[in-house]
């Protein structure tokens, strides 16, 4: 090899070697120059005119069209003055909206960008970055429905959220620029729907919003649990006229805390009780949950890949089990008897969010670790479905105020036309 060669090499190796050094840094550079880039599309947005006549609305991260927003948007669609948009990430929702007539774009289409831009009023249920595109959104007014009514401490109430961090970091320079950034998870004006006084008290540290923004005006796509209609005809019939347990559990750390699911449960025993008592036991698990359900059993059936709508799968569900889900908060509107699976409570209380709540204090129910506890807990509750009755009231006066405890989305619908249009 010549001394020109051992030279180009020796250069090629120090540039391997800054880069890798560096990469870190690079890494960083990147992640600001995006984050600028952000912070002046969302304030070039604000000048954009606004039409008081476009709405747009979307949910669900952008890939489904269910939820609180939903709602809405089949109500206010009915107006004639309104041009009602809803704006998803998912093609196939795109799809099977236009084919229902109504008016759909793709997130980052140029219709679909227009349409953020122009709109005055977006209406959503998680935030304007997980519904939408929060570049477009500088200057318009976000209406967040949210999506539930839970235990577990949010957005700026989470330790371990960029929103958290930048608010109390102590470096005045950081903090100040930190606080642009977190300015673009947010509309020019902010209102957070709540369900009750309680819940209301932590939602302006949560949402970052001032507590005049918050309304309680319930949640919408509860209303399903007081009428019935061609939605209903979605669920299958054995599920609608069968005797129902429905297991529910949440996320833990997206994943990271999983526990196999057949360490859960001695599935053939839950099979038995389920074959002599009458019961299908579903199961409904998170998309990060581990393990696969046996399908070996007539009376165990899992429906985590059926896009059946929570909502109506409470509505025929005769006992919930659940763990830390704020799926139980709703079903508590039905009076039926709830479950506490809290068998990895102490790991999750340290390592995966805060609660809002002490947790034996807003969880009307038997709480079980193993599952002998489990079972007999299901049979307790099959013989006395009345027990714990009283608590569940009392904690259900807790997330849901009197007047959210029916249905509210023409009480919603008239506020933002009142208030919004």
């Amino acid at each position: 090899m010549s001394s020109e060669q051992v030279d180009i090499l020796i250069v090629i190796l120090l540039i391997l070697i800054l880069i890798s050094v560096n990469a870190s840094l690079i890494k960083k550079i990147r992640l600001i120059s995006k984050r600028t880039l952000v912070v002046i599309i969302h304030f070039l947005s604000k000048l954009v005119p606004k039409s008081s006549k476009l709405v747009v609305f979307g949910g669900e991260n952008g890939q489904g069209f269910r939820g609180n927003s939903k709602y809405l948007f089949l109500q206010m669609v009915e107006d004639e003055k309104l041009k009602c948009v809803w704006i998803s990430r998912n093609n196939q929702v795109v799809k099977d909206l236009v084919n229902k007539g109504y008016t759909a774009y793709k997130l980052h289409s140029l219709k679909g960008i227009y349409a953020q831009l122009r709109a005055k009023l977006v209406i959503h249920s998680h935030s304007i970055n997980d519904d939408f595109s929060k570049s477009f959104l500088g200057g318009a007014i976000s209406y967040n429905t949210w999506h539930g009514v839970g235990l577990k401490k949010v957005w700026g109430a989470n330790k371990s959220t960029f929103s958290y961090k930048i608010l109390h970091e102590k470096n005045l320079l950081k903090h100040f620029f930190g606080k642009f950034v977190v300015k673009t998870n947010q509309a020019k004006i902010n209102y957070v729907v709540s369900t009750s006084e309680d819940v209301s008290s932590y939602y302006p540290e949560t949402f970052i919003v001032p507590k005049e923004n918050i309304l309680e005006l319930g949640q919408a796509r509860n209303d399903v649990f007081f009428k019935n209609t061609n939605e209903d005809l979605a669920i299958p019939e054995w599920i609608r006229n069968g005797k129902i347990i429905m297991y529910m559990p949440t996320h833990r750390k997206f994943g990271k805390l999983e526990t196999d699911i057949n360490l859960l449960f001695d599935f053939q025993k839950l099979n038995k009780l389920c074959s002599d008592t009458g019961f299908n036991f579903l199961v409904k698990r998170h998309m990060y949950s581990s393990g696969q359900v046996p399908t070996t059993y007539e009376h165990i059936i899992d429906i985590s890949e059926e896009s059946y709508d929570p909502q109506l799968l409470l509505k025929y569900t005769d006992m919930l089990v659940t763990d830390y889900s704020s799926c139980y908060t709703d079903y508590l509107l039905l009076n039926r008897p709830v479950l506490f699976y809290s068998y990895d409570l102490d790991v999750y209380l340290q390592k995966s969010n805060e609660m809002y709540f002490s947790y034996f204090d807003v969880t009307p129910g038997p709480k079980v670790k193993e599952f002998a506890e489990l079972l007999q807990g299901i049979e307790n509750l099959m013989e006395e479905p009345n027990l714990y009755e009283e608590e569940r009231k009392r904690v259900l006066d807790v997330f849901y105020s009197a007047e959210n405890q029916k249905e509210v989305l023409e009480k919603q619908v008239n506020y933002i036309y009142n208030h919004f249009l």
